[in-house]
């Protein structure tokens, strides 16, 4: 009888303890396939696939040579290199700023390193690092209109980056804009070149390089940023060993003076504090 007792309360614990595994089980049923592991799949590979752009100067753009260099090519070789991760690099060119979400989404690449601005709706579909550098929206202009802030811009003729962080604030500050969309910046640049476009809102960077280089002298730019924002490098989501390690990654390069170092090289400009002040 006292067997058959011990049976039964062996019994009874065994179902209980399932019954408390079983909804565990099922979480990690259905975390499991979505996640990543990408740091240790690119160090098995020996290959690290970034996603930048090709057309927008300074940060990643095609030179005489078609090769594609820039301020965040330079910290993709700095990602690859032998004091980092000591893998090959691979550069896949970005076509549109929506495309450095769906390329890293469809495993296209590992990493998207574009100024690409962290914002809350993008969170929804990935993940963003730490800041690596802090930029602003800027307006480059023909020098006769004589913009100097976003009510300025209400009745012109702005060029935005369709699905750009440009294009969504310029909605709210200046509603009068008659806003002209193109897929590159360097098509609505030179919209403003050619006169089809009064203004283009553009990252504040970008703006100053332009306006700088325009052959003409005929272009200006806003002198402050209206707005600042944060640039990070994207991630896909559920992938923390990965996100960790780029997060440790971008300190490094601001804690070694490397960062500070390659923006000089690209803007001639000391580089704004990431961390902000209160």
């Amino acid at each position: 009888m006292r067997m058959l007792w011990r049976s039964v309360l062996v019994g009874t614990l065994a179902a209980f303890l399932g019954l408390m595994v079983l909804p565990v089980a099922a979480l990690a049923g259905e975390a499991g396939p979505q996640m990543q592991d990408t740091l240790n799949a690119v160090i098995k590979k020996g290959e690290v696939i970034v996603g930048t752009f090709d057309f927008f100067p300074p940060w990643g753009f095609r030179d005489a040579q078609n090769n594609i260099v820039g301020m965040d090519v330079d910290i993709a070789k700095e990602l690859a290199s032998d004091d980092v991760l000591k893998v090959k690099l691979t550069l896949v060119p970005v076509p549109t700023t929506q495309d450095r979400i769906n390329f890293l989404l469809s495993g296209k690449i590992d990493v998207a390193i574009s100024n690409f601005t962290a914002t809350l709706p993008r969170s929804k579909a990935i993940t963003f690092t730490d800041p690596y550098v802090i930029d602003g929206i800027g307006v480059i202009f023909r020098k006769e209109l004589k913009i100097g802030d976003w009510k300025d811009l209400n009745g012109k003729r702005v060029a935005v980056t369709t699905g750009s962080t440009g294009e969504i604030l310029v909605k709210k500050q200046a509603p009068q804009a008659k806003l002209l969309q193109f897929d590159q910046a360097s098509t609505a640049l030179l919209a403003v070149q050619q006169n089809k476009a009064d203004a283009q809102i553009e990252d504040y960077t970008y703006t100053v390089y332009h306006a700088g280089r325009d052959p003409k002298k005929s272009l200006d730019f806003i002198k402050q940023p209206l707005a600042f924002q944060p640039y990070c490098f994207g991630v896909r989501k559920f992938d923390q060993e990965w996100l960790n390690y780029m997060n440790f990654f971008i300190y490094r390069l601001h804690q070694s003076g490397k960062m500070k170092e390659l923006y000089k090289k690209w803007f001639n400009a000391d580089p704004r504090p990431v961390s902000p002040n209160w």
